[in-house]
């Protein structure tokens, strides 16, 4: 019996976000479940760059966006390697957790597989993380992976 049959990884593009797209691969392939893997470009985000760059809001997006497409395809690549099945990626727009927990929802997913990004200091205070924001507010599982460096003494 598999218990998941749909598992959607929320990626920025950081080394975070790759170990938890080979670790969803890797549940997808033992549990035969499909794999979608989200870039979700912040609003909020989109702010900030306009202000204090000579583009845009439409110019700053779809920079984004395009720099998520090459990410993305490498993401999708990883992934490939351990899932002989359709990948399916996305690109949204939004305030990230609310639009990660909508699109799990909407899709049927089973687990949510993210990376988590040690934030510290004034800036996790302020911000807080998407991870944290998706643990609290999901009604379904969110696995996070931590990254963990190589040991150059065990080779792990």
């Amino acid at each position: 019996m598999n218990i998941f049959k749909k598992i959607l990884v929320p990626v920025d593009g950081s080394r975070h976000s790759l170990d938890a797209v080979h670790l969803a691969a890797r549940l997808a392939k033992v549990h035969g479940a499909g794999l979608m893997i989200v870039h979700v470009v912040d609003e909020l985000l989109v702010e900030q760059l306009t202000r204090f760059s000579k583009k845009d809001k439409k110019a700053v997006r779809e920079e984004l966006k395009g720099n998520a497409r090459v990410f993305l395809d490498d993401m999708r690549s990883e992934a490939s390697k351990a899932l002989a099945t359709d990948i399916d990626v996305r690109i949204g727009e939004g305030i990230p957790h609310e639009f990660i927990l909508k699109e799990a929802a909407a899709r049927g997913v089973d687990l949510i597989v993210m990376g988590k990004l040690g934030r510290r200091g004034i800036g996790h205070i302020l911000l807080g993380s998407v991870a944290e924001r998706v643990v609290e507010f999901s009604q379904i599982p969110v696995l996070l992976v931590n990254h963990r460096k190589a040991s150059r003494k065990t080779g792990r």
